[in-house]
């Protein structure tokens, strides 16, 4: 695997961050809409920077923290963010987000978090802190979201398929509901794996989508028009 991934716009260093940057997780960064209106933007556990840089390419007037826990990925995010077009949009951040006190709630905020809990972990502490929610379980997080997003506002999250009902009830309890979702699958002879959704606190119809990424070992219309302005080769 190379240390970094070249984007149109932007360049993503990897090599010392567990999390490394997928297709999926393009995938949600390019289909995300913030409201008209947002202009402060919170991505939780930023990794590599690449949701905050995808983001800040998309929305020219918005402001972002970016807040990672792990030092090495925080030291990377920064790097990543600092040689790019877009650093004077992103504010990277050393914390664990329960302990992060923004002087005001945020407009938007988006998140890829640990995919696992309470399963088989890695010797790799860092890898355990990227994929399993050991620190912060999805409970945690969207108590965290309510706490610091603004009433108004919306979230991004991205999830395997099987914890969107896990999410749902706890989006349900403080009365979140989901917006918009787009599930994921590799092409249309594979099961839906993961889905992104936004969520927000004003009860409308969800607009719900399917993305198949390949058909015949070619990446889809539908993926090619998503990616288009971030992939180097599309």
């Amino acid at each position: 695997m190379n240390n970094y991934f070249q984007f149109k716009k932007f360049t993503i260093y990897q090599d010392q961050c567990a999390m490394k940057v997928t297709e999926i997780a393009c995938i949600q960064g390019a289909w995300c809409e913030l409201p008209e209106d947002a202009q402060t933007i919170l991505d939780i556990g930023c990794g590599t920077g690449l949701l905050s840089l995808m983001i800040a390419q998309k929305n020219k007037n918005v402001r972002i923290d970016a807040v990672e826990i792990d030092l090495f990925s925080y030291n990377q995010a920064k790097h990543n963010i600092e040689n790019s077009a877009f650093k004077h949009q992103i504010r990277c951040i050393h914390s664990d987000i329960k302990n992060h006190l923004p002087n005001d709630v945020y407009d938007f905020i988006i998140c890829n978090p640990p995919f696992f809990e309470q399963q088989l972990k890695s010797l790799n502490k860092q890898k355990n802190t990227a994929w399993h929610s050991e620190q912060l379980t999805l409970k945690e997080l969207v108590t965290i979201i309510h706490s610091l997003l603004k009433p108004s506002g919306s979230f991004c999250i991205l999830l395997p398929i099987h914890r969107m009902e896990e999410l749902n009830t706890f989006c349900a309890a403080l009365n979140f509901f989901p917006i918009k979702t787009l599930a994921i699958r590799h092409s249309t002879h594979h099961p839906v794996t993961h889905q992104v959704s936004i969520f927000s606190k004003k009860i409308q119809a969800c607009h719900e989508a399917v993305l198949s990424i390949k058909e015949d070992g070619k990446y889809t219309d539908d993926f090619t028009q998503l990616l288009g302005a971030y992939y180097l080769k599309l």
